[in-house]
């Protein structure tokens, strides 16, 4: 790869390649190359070699970046290996791996509402009994309670002591006894009816277009309420709607027509059953 070293001046070394013609058999650096000396040309030669042989020159060199790294990654994770066994020492790891474990989903928290005590279930005679203190005590004349052929006991408001003229919102002055009925109705386990009627007068809004609408509307406010209040099963209750068309007397005058608009809550002589 070299040219043949060629006779120059200096004996010791060569004048085209810088290279002595001949070195000392004892070397101090490796054998290979002689000590350094002040010859410019010897130092050159001297820092050549040792670039590519850093250790036979005693040179100490730094370690590589990815060394501490690595030793940062290994610590990092066994960290995080004695934090997962801590964890999961925590549980029982025959249930996380068991074939019978299962999912149980979160149940939502109930709405709140007012729940009436029960107590020990009352008779139908009972309940007609109490329906007509209850009216007698709240001194109200807007409601009949009355036995039906098949011994139900129907509890009928009438007028406008429950809702407005063509409207299905409870006023105030009816809350008060729809809170003590819920009392009733909540110790015993009977059906519930409750029946919306109209009088005969044509209605015709967004909200109700027709009769039908708002006799239903006040039938299922009034079970609503009745529900919310007393803590109520919601299947005990059947809602009906019956316009105008099944009139307790005929629409013939003023008096009349309020008598027929009424809502009818009928407690049924049928048990409930989910």
């Amino acid at each position: 790869m070299f040219n043949e070293p060629t006779n120059s001046p200096d004996p010791e070394f060569d004048t085209v390649l810088g290279w002595p013609q001949s070195w000392p058999e004892s070397n101090p650096v490796g054998g290979s190359l002689p000590p350094p000396g002040n010859n410019a040309q010897h130092s050159r030669i001297y820092d050549f070699h040792n670039r590519f042989d850093p250790v036979g020159a005693g040179i100490e060199i730094p370690p590589h970046w990815a060394v501490p790294w690595s030793d940062l990654m290994m610590v990092m994770m066994v960290m995080f290996a004695v934090m997962y066994v801590t964890k999961i020492s925590e549980t029982n790891v025959g249930d996380m791996f068991s074939k019978e474990a299962k999912y149980q989903p979160l149940q939502e928290p109930a709405a709140a509402k007012k729940v009436i005590v029960q107590n020990s279930p009352i008779s139908a005679d009972e309940i007609l009994r109490l329906s007509q203190s209850l009216v007698t005590q709240a001194k109200l004349e807007d409601i009949d309670v009355a036995l039906t052929d098949n011994q139900a006991v129907k509890v009928s408001v009438r007028g406008n002591l429950l809702f407005d003229l063509g409207k299905a919102d409870l006023k105030p002055e009816a809350i008060s006894f729809l809170d003590k009925l819920a009392e009733i109705i909540a110790n015993n386990n009977f059906e519930v009816e409750i029946v919306g009627h109209t009088d005969n007068f044509p209605i015709s809004n967004p909200a109700y277009p027709t009769n039908w609408e708002l006799s239903t509307a006040r039938a299922a406010r009034v079970a609503r309420y009745l529900i919310q209040t007393g803590g109520l099963e919601p299947g005990r209750f059947t809602l009906i709607g019956h316009a105008f068309y099944r009139p307790s007397v005929p629409n013939t005058s003023p008096e009349n027509k309020a008598k027929n608009r009424r809502v009818e809550i009928i407690i049924t002589r049928n048990e409930y059953t989910p």
